[in-house]
């Protein structure tokens, strides 16, 4: 089993929603009191310095988002951002604050309905190199680009998937795609995802932080299942706390981040809310493919809502 069968078994896991909730503005209130503590004891200020600099903006992921102009039209040579110091600890404390602060919350029926993601995308690609050859590597970020996804939330629906001009069908949704049986116990989801890992990934802890985040992105999951991934995830060894991270909108938030040869991969969340606002990786030190701080991909959640029909947006 490939790593995109792993996410489809483990997304096939996830809970079906419909279970009543707190509405959504006073869950978002009680995350960011909460997260607020968080700032004040563990997020000390920080010096920021990021080598592209979008336009500030309020984005409201839910009802969608103004889209930046990146700093890059075309293909370019990733950018060089800093590299700061994460906190083990903080990590630890925030993701289980942050399971405190949505469980109890409300996931929006969705029977016969699909799930829609509109996001902003960038990630780099690497020539050259080859053994032999005596070429150098070049590393290069491809344009900015939208990606779009409508996921069947309903037994026998289709997906469908555009990004960079292209357009490509996914599924039919299986009936166990729908079932509830990925654990809300934290210890025994993250045994359940060791196990199901097997040997993939550079080891079972990187693997396991991967899968975890795959399933936090372009998923409509039930507020059990999210807290227990948060808790599963501060079980981890090696995740941290980053003090400041900017997505591909240019939305700068916290990082729940952790490090697996040389690279880092941020899940990037709104510091206030809780909000997951996308994802970010790059080099921590210099290897042959590039510098510390060099940009490997970049992305941004700008609209997330239920709708009727595939190919409909909000």
């Amino acid at each position: 089993m490939n790593d995109i069968e792993l996410r489809d078994e483990l997304a096939a896991l996830l809970p079906k929603p419909g279970e009543p909730r707190m509405p959504e503005g006073a869950l978002l209130r009680r995350r960011a009191r909460l997260l607020a503590e968080i700032d004040r004891g563990l997020v000390s200020p920080v010096r920021r310095r990021w080598i592209f600099a979008p336009a500030a903006a309020v984005v409201a992921v839910t009802l969608g988002a103004t889209l930046f102009a990146a700093p890059w039209d075309r293909g370019v040579a990733p950018p060089i951002i800093e590299v700061l110091p994460g906190d083990h600890d903080g990590a630890v404390v925030f993701l289980n604050r942050m399971a405190q602060a949505g469980a109890g919350g409300e996931t929006e029926r969705a029977d016969g309905r699909y799930l829609y993601v509109r996001s902003r995308v960038a990630f780099t690609a690497f020539t050259g190199g080859e053994d032999g050859s005596g070429e150098p590597v070049r590393a290069e970020l491809q344009e900015m680009h939208d990606r779009e996804i409508w996921k069947p939330l309903f037994v026998g629906g289709n997906g469908l998937i555009r990004e960079d001009g292209d357009s490509r069908q996914t599924g039919p949704a299986r009936p166990v795609d729908l079932q509830p049986e990925l654990p809300d116990d934290p210890g025994e989801l993250l045994a359940k995802i060791y196990a199901e890992s097997g040997n993939r990934g550079h080891s079972p802890d990187g693997q396991a932080f991967t899968v975890i985040g795959d399933l936090l992105a372009e998923s409509l999951l039930s507020p059990e299942t999210t807290a227990a991934l948060y808790r599963a995830a501060a079980r981890i060894p090696g995740v941290e706390l980053v003090p400041d991270a900017v997505d591909a909108a240019g939305r700068h938030g916290v990082a729940v981040a952790r490090t697996e040869q040389s690279r880092r991969r941020e899940w990037i969340f709104d510091r206030a809310t809780g909000q997951y606002l996308g994802e970010r990786s790059y080099l921590v030190e210099d290897t042959e493919y590039g510098r510390a701080g060099m940009l490997m991909s970049t992305t941004a959640e700008t609209t997330r809502a239920v709708v009727g029909k595939i190919g409909i947006r909000p």
